[in-house]
């Protein structure tokens, strides 16, 4: 069948009426080429078939051109996409927060090994949904649902899509990428009782699914240590309220930076001191926000480019007729990133402190427990039993986890070779520094960089 012979019309792709012989010739190559049509659509005014080939009658808006359906009102962005092999993707992300603006980032980081990817970047200011998503010409969506309704209709959209939001209660209708909530609330209970806290608070809105898994996370994990929390569900009871009644001192969880900001709001009205009497913890590491405020705001960052980009690669598969196993991913946090609200030992026993500060404030040298007995006017004896009531682990536990947390910082915030962030973290080999990294963090030092660091080469 001669390329002439099919029936096309130039006005149907909405190119007007001159001649495009090129497009005819590539259309009549990929006709006896038989495309084998891997993935379903669910579109109108698309044929779907195990072979398809390409035709165009004239006045009849009908095609399937390989992997592509062109829908009516979408054939001209869809039809020129599919001639050059490229993919556009939509995000309906929050802009104005760091976990949607570091999603971004790390789908960035996925589209520098697509060259054929265009990303239409639609951003949702705050919780909201885009009104004209059904109007997107696009192949793929990565989106925060915040509502039902709003994941019905990018289900409806028949898309391949992938959900990067924990907001909604209830079960995930859409494939998803998630911060693992439950250990984000272990890492910050962890790190508050190690400040010497014995009183924990928790507040979040009362409405969402990740602030109820990190509530509940976070008491257990503080039951486990014998440490009594007190909640504050806002939906209920009011903020400027409940600070007030809190024990002092005592370390307080915010659900995210933005409800730890509130907190810190209520607390200077209410003239108690943070951190002497009230450490603040925040979850999103906003850094611009988080180190304006007085007293900057500690948090537990959490892996969001690492979640935009897994995002990203996922959604490749789906376009590629790929299903998808496990249909949630959870991804576990980075690291605390200690700032003012949080620099404080609440522990009344002098000579403790002094050994908890000499081993923090030398987690660059090699630390033996003889090292800080050099430091401290007690026996080993003393020291140990004394330290291990109060901080809840022992000397030897404290010095490594010291170690560690150095080692993340230079892992995060350096280019330094494994041997180099080794010694400056006060490991004596990288193979020890692999071996404690990869027991206390449950991945390698490699890995661990490789996921908190994605953007970094490819802003380079």
């Amino acid at each position: 069948m001669p390329a002439d012979d099919l029936l096309f019309s130039s006005s149907f792709l909405g190119l007007g009426e001159a001649p495009y012989e090129g497009i005819v010739a590539a259309i009549a190559r990929w006709y006896y080429r038989r495309f084998i049509v891997t993935q379903q659509f669910r579109a109108a005014y698309v044929i779907v078939a195990e072979q398809a080939g390409i035709r165009f009658w004239r006045g009849v808006r009908l095609a399937v051109i390989g992997r592509m359906a062109v829908k009516k009102d979408m054939r001209k962005g869809r039809l020129k996409r599919a001639t050059t092999n490229t993919r556009q993707i939509g995000l309906a992300l929050d802009a104005v927060a760091a976990y949607g603006r570091g999603i971004i980032r790390g789908v960035m980081s996925y589209t520098h090994t697509k060259s054929r990817w265009i990303v239409s970047a639609e951003p949702k200011w705050s919780f909201s949904d885009p009104t004209d998503i059904e109007s997107w010409d696009v192949d793929g969506l990565i989106v925060q649902t915040f509502s039902r309704e709003f994941e019905k209709r990018v289900i409806k959209l028949g898309l391949p899509a992938i959900n990067v939001s924990n907001f909604c209660e209830g079960e995930m209708h859409l494939p998803s990428v998630l911060p693992d909530d439950d250990a984000v609330a272990v890492m910050a209970a962890d790190y508050l009782i190690s400040l010497g806290f014995r009183q924990l608070a928790y507040c979040w809105g009362g409405s969402t699914q990740y602030g109820r898994l990190r509530a509940e996370g976070f008491r257990r994990r503080a039951a486990e240590s014998h440490v009594q929390v007190h909640e504050c569900n806002a939906a209920k009871t009011r903020l400027d309220n409940w600070i007030p009644g809190l024990p002092k001192p005592i370390g307080v969880l915010g659900c995210n930076d933005d409800w730890a900001h509130r907190i810190l709001n209520a607390a200077r009205q209410q003239s108690i001191k943070v951190p002497d009497e009230m450490a603040v913890l925040g979850v999103d590491n906003d850094e611009l926000f988080n180190a304006l405020v007085t007293p900057s705001l500690s948090s537990v960052a959490l892996p969001t480019e690492q979640i935009g980009h897994e995002a990203a690669s996922q959604l490749d598969r789906l376009m590629n007729g790929e299903k998808l196993e496990p249909r949630v991913t959870l991804l576990p946090p980075v690291r605390i990133v200690p700032r003012a609200s949080t620099d404080v030992l609440s522990i009344e026993d002098e000579d403790i402190v002094l050994a908890v500060r000499f081993i923090r404030e030398h987690a660059s040298e090699p630390l033996q427990v003889d090292d800080v007995l050099d430091h401290v006017p007690l026996s080993r004896r003393s020291l140990e039993r004394r330290f291990h009531l109060l901080v809840r682990h022992s000397i030897t536990d404290e010095i490594r986890q010291a170690h560690v947390n150095r080692a993340k910082d230079l892992l995060v915030n350096t280019d330094l070779a494994m041997s180099q962030v080794a010694t400056a973290s006060g490991f004596t080999t990288a193979t020890r520094l692999g071996i404690v990294f990869h027991k206390e963090v449950g991945q390698s030092p490699t890995e661990f960089r490789r996921r908190t660091r994605v953007m970094r080469h490819s802003n380079a």
